[in-house]
């Protein structure tokens, strides 16, 4: 005798997940945008003024960043028919994006994170 299979009902969740890593792009982008603006007021000396190249180089990687791991949602989720079943199973996926998205996502913030530091310490 066969065990019965467990079919797990993911409800909303894949919906969540998507929307949540949608999200967290978007607003990497505006980290981005805000960035390249510069400072909202130049002729304060609080901020230093940062180089035209370094600024569009942030915005670059942002938009890389953000336009990689937005292609890689977006196959993951037609190919997991839209968060449903996981090709190789049939089971429900256990997550929308792959591991190592986070980590990337997680990893790209923290160079964000040591620029902007980095451009206000260091003059």
């Amino acid at each position: 005798m066969r065990p019965r299979e467990v079919r797990r009902d993911p409800g909303l969740q894949p919906e969540r997940t998507l929307l949540s890593w949608q999200r967290a792009l978007i607003l990497l982008a505006v980290v981005g945008l805000v960035y390249l603006r510069g400072p909202l007021d130049p002729a304060s000396g609080v901020v230093p003024e940062v180089a035209p190249a370094l600024r569009a180089a942030v915005m670059a990687f942002t938009l890389l960043l953000g336009t990689g791991l937005g292609l890689h949602l977006w196959l993951r989720w037609r190919r997991t028919e839209y968060g449903l079943r996981e090709p190789g199973t049939g089971r429900a996926p256990l997550s929308v994006a792959r591991p190592w998205a986070m980590v990337l996502l997680s990893a790209g913030v923290l160079v964000l994170t040591l620029v902007v530091v980095a451009t206000v310490l260091l003059p």
